[in-house]
């Protein structure tokens, strides 16, 4: 209990002294810090008070939120292409989405991309006659052309721009559908707020991350086998080989050590990640040179440990190498993540599928913003991925479950409506994400350690 509070103590003081080196070093965002500082403070102070949460909703409330998502994203849409762009525009901008250029834009340049490499461009090479900028995406993005019928086309981005909108909805209903609570309500919030709203406009191929997120565990709800596993690391794969950090959601994989010869598809998946990496060494440095160059040091839709760090050092140029504010934003993520597990190891939480996609979320989110050091605003709905997990825990009986989980999700909303404050969504998302990890890794482990024990319990003989 003491560790915990200390834990809990030091993770308040650094992430106060973080933004108070902001303040001290770039006075022209003084106040978008001190309005950080107080909100993180609101936030702490709530959920230190509160001693339980329940809320009930409606059975049909996962369907409302699917349909607030279908609405918040396809009216603006439909506006657009039906010729209304200046309405549809001020739809987009009391939303804080700032406008593609064409619509679905990400995904129009991924199947741009895709058509070249059908065409036989080298699209990782400059000037390749085909494409204005080298590829950014990882060569298994480009194993779309060898989909039959030529779908993976920027002449159908428009009609899969629309799918996917439908899809991330109905993802978003499942994840409502397994959460409670205070967990629906954020769900309601990420609807209609800019991160969410900016990923379907864009068409960004972070939806796809997510829904192989949902189905893994959509899987693992109706079939704990062998089978399901593989195919779980299968798809969670493929999407690695397209952005890299995407392999973190191998952590959804953990389950599997609680069923038989699981621990192969565990195996299995990290060698063929390694050997992809390994194989595809000089993309992947491409790959992280293309993000670091992409920094964006503003504070509309923008996330990241580099643009925080640029604050504390008083300008907005690039950072070349590791600074104390660098070490400060890690210390944060590390003691929210011990912050999580203590927590739910404490408490003996045990939901092992749960926990596991909070972990994988959190691990996505802090790949990207904490160890890469930028990613749009979009990012932040990786976070979403923890809420049916930490839903439970302010309607619990245990204290520090309600203050912790409270905080979460708080956190959480936080990040799913503000775009315009770097500092305020960089820290609360690092916070969030490393309470999501480290909870619900210990969920798996609490699990992983039960099973072991029944399972020697069964193959004891009496004496």
């Amino acid at each position: 209990m003491i560790l915990i509070a200390a834990v809990a103590a030091v993770l308040i003081a650094s992430t106060g002294w973080a933004i108070g080196l902001v303040i001290a070093h770039q006075q022209g965002y003084s106040a978008l810090a001190w309005s950080a500082a107080a909100i993180l403070a609101l936030v702490l102070l709530v959920s230190a008070f509160v001693t339980r949460v329940r809320i009930s909703s409606l059975s049909g409330t996962p369907w409302l939120i699917a349909g607030v998502s279908l609405a918040a994203s396809l009216v603006p849409w439909w506006l657009v292409a039906s010729g209304r762009g200046e309405i549809g525009a001020l739809l987009y901008q009391g939303l804080r989405i700032p406008q593609g250029i064409v619509q679905f834009w990400d995904l129009a340049l991924v199947l741009e991309s895709v058509d070249c490499a059908r065409w036989g461009f080298d699209i990782y090479e400059v000037g390749n006659g085909c494409l204005a900028e080298p590829s950014i995406y990882a060569p298994g993005m480009v194993w779309l052309q060898y989909v039959p019928g030529g779908i993976f086309s920027e002449s159908n981005a428009g009609w899969l721009g629309v799918a996917m909108i439908v899809i991330s909805s109905l993802a978003l209903l499942l994840l409502a559908r397994w959460s409670t609570g205070v967990g629906r309500i954020v769900l309601l919030i990420s609807a209609v707020g800019a991160p969410w709203v900016l990923l379907l406009e864009r068409g960004n191929v972070d939806a796809v991350v997510l829904w192989v997120a949902v189905i893994t565990v959509a899987l693992a709800h109706r079939f704990n086998s062998l089978t399901k596993w593989t195919v779980a690391a299968l798809l969670i794969w493929i999407v690695g080989t397209w952005k890299y950090y995407p392999f973190a959601l191998g952590l959804l994989l953990l389950p599997a050590l609680t069923i038989r010869r699981g621990w192969t598809v565990i195996a299995g998946f990290a060698a063929a990640t390694l050997a992809y990496i390994a194989l595809t060494w000089e993309g992947f440095q491409t790959s992280r040179a293309a993000s670091s160059a992409m920094v964006d040091f503003g504070d509309f839709v923008v996330l990241g440990r580099t643009p925080v760090v640029a604050r504390m050092l008083g300008h907005g140029d690039a950072i070349g190498s590791w600074q104390a504010g660098d070490t400060l934003m890690a210390l944060i993520g590390l003691l929210a993540v011990l912050l999580g597990a203590l927590v739910a190891w404490r408490s003996r939480v045990r939901n092992p599928i749960l926990g596991a996609l909070a972990a994988g979320g959190g691990a996505l989110y802090l790949s990207v913003v904490l160890v890469a050091g930028f990613g749009y605003g979009y990012k932040a709905t990786f976070l979403l991925l923890a809420v049916p997990y930490l839903s439970a825990w302010p309607g619990s009986k245990g204290r520090l479950l309600v203050a912790v989980g409270l905080a979460a999700l708080l956190l959480i909303g936080i990040e799913s409506v503000v775009v315009w404050n770097t500092v305020l969504a960089t820290t609360a998302g690092i916070i969030a994400a490393g309470i999501a990890l480290g909870a619900g890794g210990a969920s798996v482990l609490r699990s992983y350690q039960q099973a072991r024990s029944a399972q020697s319990s069964a193959t004891t003989l009496p004496s």
